[in-house]
Protein backbone atom coordinates (compact mmCIF):
# COMPACT_ATOMS: atom_id res chain seq x y z
CA UNK A 1 0.00 0.00 0.00
CA UNK A 2 1.31 3.31 -0.98
CA UNK A 3 0.73 6.19 1.32
CA UNK A 4 2.03 9.88 0.74
CA UNK A 5 2.71 12.00 4.13
CA UNK A 6 2.07 15.19 4.02
CA UNK A 7 3.22 17.57 6.66
CA UNK A 8 5.12 19.58 8.96
CA UNK A 9 8.19 18.85 11.53
CA UNK A 10 5.92 15.99 12.81
CA UNK A 11 6.06 13.88 9.63
CA UNK A 12 9.60 15.01 8.89
CA UNK A 13 10.63 13.44 12.11
CA UNK A 14 11.85 16.27 13.68
CA UNK A 15 13.79 15.48 17.19
CA UNK A 16 13.04 11.36 17.06
CA UNK A 17 14.65 11.57 13.37
CA UNK A 18 14.06 7.27 12.61
CA UNK A 19 11.18 7.32 15.72
CA UNK A 20 8.96 9.16 13.71
CA UNK A 21 5.37 7.67 12.47
CA UNK A 22 6.26 7.57 9.18
CA UNK A 23 8.84 5.29 9.81
CA UNK A 24 6.69 2.98 12.35
CA UNK A 25 4.61 2.81 8.66
CA UNK A 26 7.31 1.88 6.92
CA UNK A 27 8.69 -0.73 9.30
CA UNK A 28 4.91 -2.07 9.20
CA UNK A 29 5.19 -2.68 5.79
CA UNK A 30 3.49 0.51 3.67
CA UNK A 31 5.55 2.01 0.92
CA UNK A 32 5.79 5.91 2.34
CA UNK A 33 6.30 9.05 0.50
CA UNK A 34 7.14 11.52 2.90
CA UNK A 35 6.58 15.06 2.71
CA UNK A 36 7.34 16.66 5.55
CA UNK A 37 9.44 19.71 6.32
CA UNK A 38 9.86 21.64 9.15
CA UNK A 39 8.24 24.73 9.96
CA UNK A 40 5.54 23.85 6.90
CA UNK A 41 2.30 25.92 7.16
CA UNK A 42 -1.03 24.53 5.92
CA UNK A 43 0.07 27.14 3.17
CA UNK A 44 3.05 25.64 2.30
CA UNK A 45 1.45 21.77 2.14
CA UNK A 46 -0.60 23.00 -0.61
CA UNK A 47 1.89 24.44 -2.80
CA UNK A 48 3.74 21.33 -1.94
CA UNK A 49 1.05 18.70 -2.90
CA UNK A 50 0.18 20.60 -6.15
CA UNK A 51 4.15 20.54 -7.51
CA UNK A 52 3.94 17.11 -6.45
CA UNK A 53 0.49 15.29 -6.93
CA UNK A 54 0.65 13.85 -10.51
CA UNK A 55 4.53 12.99 -9.90
CA UNK A 56 3.40 10.35 -7.79
CA UNK A 57 0.77 7.13 -9.23
CA UNK A 58 -1.52 5.13 -7.49
CA UNK A 59 -1.57 6.17 -4.17
CA UNK A 60 -3.66 4.41 -1.55
CA UNK A 61 -3.87 7.49 1.23
CA UNK A 62 -2.66 11.06 1.44
CA UNK A 63 -1.92 11.85 5.15
CA UNK A 64 -2.84 15.32 5.97
CA UNK A 65 -1.14 16.53 9.66
CA UNK A 66 -0.65 20.23 9.99
CA UNK A 67 -1.83 23.41 11.57
CA UNK A 68 0.21 23.87 14.75
CA UNK A 69 2.65 26.06 12.21
CA UNK A 70 -0.35 27.85 11.36
CA UNK A 71 -1.14 29.00 14.37
CA UNK A 72 2.37 29.54 15.88
CA UNK A 73 2.49 32.21 13.17
CA UNK A 74 -0.53 34.00 13.84
CA UNK A 75 -2.70 32.60 11.33
CA UNK A 76 -6.25 31.73 11.37
CA UNK A 77 -8.35 28.87 12.13
CA UNK A 78 -10.56 29.39 8.63
CA UNK A 79 -7.07 29.44 6.64
CA UNK A 80 -5.63 26.12 7.78
CA UNK A 81 -8.83 24.58 7.50
CA UNK A 82 -9.58 26.28 3.81
CA UNK A 83 -5.75 24.87 2.53
CA UNK A 84 -7.02 21.62 4.49
CA UNK A 85 -10.07 21.55 2.21
CA UNK A 86 -7.92 22.71 -0.96
CA UNK A 87 -5.75 19.78 -0.40
CA UNK A 88 -8.49 17.69 0.06
CA UNK A 89 -10.40 18.57 -3.28
CA UNK A 90 -6.97 18.47 -5.23
CA UNK A 91 -6.25 14.95 -3.80
CA UNK A 92 -5.29 11.98 -6.00
CA UNK A 93 -5.21 9.55 -3.40
CA UNK A 94 -8.15 6.81 -3.35
CA UNK A 95 -8.38 7.52 0.33
CA UNK A 96 -7.49 10.77 2.80
CA UNK A 97 -6.83 11.04 6.37
CA UNK A 98 -6.77 14.00 8.21
CA UNK A 99 -4.51 14.12 11.26
CA UNK A 100 -5.82 16.77 14.05
CA UNK A 101 -2.18 18.04 15.62
CA UNK A 102 -2.03 17.60 19.30
CA UNK A 103 -1.98 20.37 21.90
CA UNK A 104 1.18 22.24 22.96
CA UNK A 105 2.42 21.64 26.57
CA UNK A 106 1.14 23.91 28.95
CA UNK A 107 3.95 25.87 30.54
CA UNK A 108 3.36 28.96 32.29
CA UNK A 109 6.85 30.33 30.78
CA UNK A 110 4.74 30.30 27.68
CA UNK A 111 1.03 31.70 28.03
CA UNK A 112 0.93 32.02 24.58
CA UNK A 113 0.36 28.25 24.32
CA UNK A 114 -3.31 28.00 25.53
CA UNK A 115 -3.75 30.53 22.68
CA UNK A 116 -2.49 28.42 20.40
CA UNK A 117 -4.49 25.13 22.04
CA UNK A 118 -7.63 27.01 21.66
CA UNK A 119 -7.13 27.68 17.66
CA UNK A 120 -6.08 23.75 17.39
CA UNK A 121 -9.10 22.84 19.10
CA UNK A 122 -11.34 25.22 17.08
CA UNK A 123 -9.34 23.73 14.13
CA UNK A 124 -10.31 19.73 14.69
CA UNK A 125 -14.09 20.98 15.35
CA UNK A 126 -14.25 22.43 12.01
CA UNK A 127 -12.04 19.48 10.52
CA UNK A 128 -14.88 16.81 11.38
CA UNK A 129 -16.65 18.21 8.85
CA UNK A 130 -14.62 17.37 6.19
CA UNK A 131 -15.02 13.93 3.93
CA UNK A 132 -12.33 12.07 5.16
CA UNK A 133 -10.98 9.92 7.67
CA UNK A 134 -10.24 11.47 10.83
CA UNK A 135 -7.47 10.55 13.17
CA UNK A 136 -7.61 13.00 16.76
CA UNK A 137 -3.69 12.79 17.76
CA UNK A 138 -4.97 15.16 20.73
CA UNK A 139 -6.58 11.18 22.14
CA UNK A 140 -3.14 10.12 22.07
CA UNK A 141 -1.22 10.60 25.56
CA UNK A 142 1.47 13.01 24.83
CA UNK A 143 5.02 12.71 24.82
CA UNK A 144 6.34 16.04 25.23
CA UNK A 145 10.06 16.47 23.78
CA UNK A 146 10.49 20.62 23.66
CA UNK A 147 6.61 21.66 24.24
CA UNK A 148 5.30 21.08 20.60
CA UNK A 149 7.37 18.02 19.23
CA UNK A 150 6.58 14.38 20.59
CA UNK A 151 9.20 11.68 21.23
CA UNK A 152 9.20 8.20 20.06
CA UNK A 153 6.31 6.52 22.08
CA UNK A 154 3.81 8.96 20.86
CA UNK A 155 4.74 8.58 17.19
CA UNK A 156 4.50 4.91 17.74
CA UNK A 157 1.03 4.74 18.98
CA UNK A 158 0.24 7.71 16.03
CA UNK A 159 1.33 5.29 13.45
CA UNK A 160 -0.66 2.44 15.26
CA UNK A 161 -3.76 4.18 14.92
CA UNK A 162 -3.07 4.84 11.77
CA UNK A 163 -2.32 1.13 10.85
CA UNK A 164 -5.94 0.81 12.69
CA UNK A 165 -8.32 2.92 10.52
CA UNK A 166 -6.70 1.63 7.03
CA UNK A 167 -7.17 -1.88 7.96
CA UNK A 168 -10.92 -1.16 9.04
CA UNK A 169 -10.90 0.53 6.15
CA UNK A 170 -10.37 -2.11 3.66
CA UNK A 171 -12.53 -4.30 5.60
CA UNK A 172 -15.03 -2.28 5.60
Amino acid sequence: MKIICLGDSFTQGYLVECNNYTRFLTKAGFEIINLGINGSTTSDMVKRYKKIKNKYKDIDYLIIFGGSNDFLNGESVNLAYSNVKSILDISTAKKNLIIIPPLLEKEDAYPIYDYINDKINDFAKKIYHLDANILDSREIEPYYLDGLHMGKIFHQKLAEKIQKIIKDDING
